[in-house]
């Protein structure tokens, strides 16, 4: 009989599983039908009607997998996304000659760094207060604290000694862009737009501040607005009054009005690999390449599906977004 240690009292949970579950589609339903495609999306289910809400509902389901596909293909993990959203991470870091602590995040661009917490163990962990904070320099995959902050000698992870010459951090931020749906619609000439929160259940739109822009994705209607204000709800005021009626589909529809700040290389290849899952359906012989060292589709088998374009296409567009590899 194997050994299984007594629980203990209170379990430890890593400070990564407040960002464990999140995914986010790129693209709605409609706006993948509006792209010029080629790709016929009536009757996905078998047995419905082509003009059901089954088909529409395969599709979101479709545009899901591809959008999972693309985070797991560039974040190496499952919980990587393109969305602003926040992220906890935690890591042993040894300091620099200068006293300088280099964290490397996970996911990227960052936006905004939260807090930062740093210590001998997680158990002497110290939270630098907002002193601290205005000295700490931020790369799109970096945050940087120097040596020593302003007004003070003391080195950032304070008078504790290290574990192996490392100092433990745990640090969030919020990286990405921002990507929500409208959840009101909305009528010309409206100064402001009502969204949801960029993870569910929650109350704020991450990412976005005063001057960014972001575009409504409504077909032949879509438009680029421009925020007022940095968010403090999920009322967003607007610089500009926008030009169009914004109609969000009425519930239980699968579909949705984005409303996004992403590249348009990431919509453009979730358009391309929801084409591809959508050209190669019923191809056993094809498999999506996935992490971890699967092997890459069989190009031939793409290529009698006539799905080796859009995958090409795919691949050289997400390329600029992918991170190296983190053991």
């Amino acid at each position: 009989m194997s050994y299984v240690p007594t629980p203990f009292a209170t379990p430890i949970y890593p400070p990564s599983l407040y960002s464990a579950y999140r995914e986010a589609p790129y693209i709605s339903p409609s706006w993948y039908r509006f792209a010029p495609t080629a790709v016929g999306t009536l009757g996905l289910v078998p047995g419905s009607p082509e003009q059901s809400s089954d088909s529409l509902a395969s599709l979101a389901e479709v545009i899901s997998r591809a959008s999972a596909w693309m985070d797991e293909y560039c974040f190496w993990k499952a919980d990587g996304s393109f969305s602003a959203s926040v992220t906890v991470e935690s890591a042993w870091v040894l300091p620099k000659p200068t006293g300088q602590l280099v964290l490397i995040t996970n996911f990227k661009p960052i936006r905004t760094v939260i807090g930062v917490a740093v210590g001998c163990a997680p158990s002497q962990l110290q939270t630098l207060d907002q002193n601290c904070a205005n000295d700490i320099t931020t790369g799109e995959k970096t945050i940087t604290l120097p040596g020593y902050w302003t007004g003070s000698p003391r080195p950032f992870f304070g008078g504790y000694p290290s574990t192996n010459g490392l100092v433990y951090c745990v640090y969030s931020y919020v990286a990405g862009w921002p990507h929500t749906t409208l959840a009101a619609s909305v009528t010309a000439g409206a100064t402001s737009i009502t969204v949801n929160p960029s993870t569910p259940g929650g109350s704020a739109l991450y990412g976005a501040q005063a001057g960014t822009p972001l575009t409504i994705k409504d077909a032949a209607n879509a438009e680029t607005v421009v925020l007022a204000s940095t968010p403090t709800s999920l009322t967003l005021s607007l610089v500009n009054p926008v030009q169009y009626n914004h109609t969000i589909p009425a519930a239980p529809s699968p579909d949705s009005i984005i409303v996004t700040a992403l590249p348009w290389g990431l919509e453009q290849a979730c358009v391309h690999i929801t084409s591809v899952l959508l050209k190669t359906r019923g191809t056993r012989s094809t498999v999506l390449p996935q992490i971890g060292g699967a092997s890459m589709p069989n190009r031939q088998a793409l290529a009698r599906a006539g799905a080796l374009a859009d995958f090409d296409v795919a691949m050289k567009l997400l390329h600029p977004f992918r991170v190296a590899y983190l053991h």
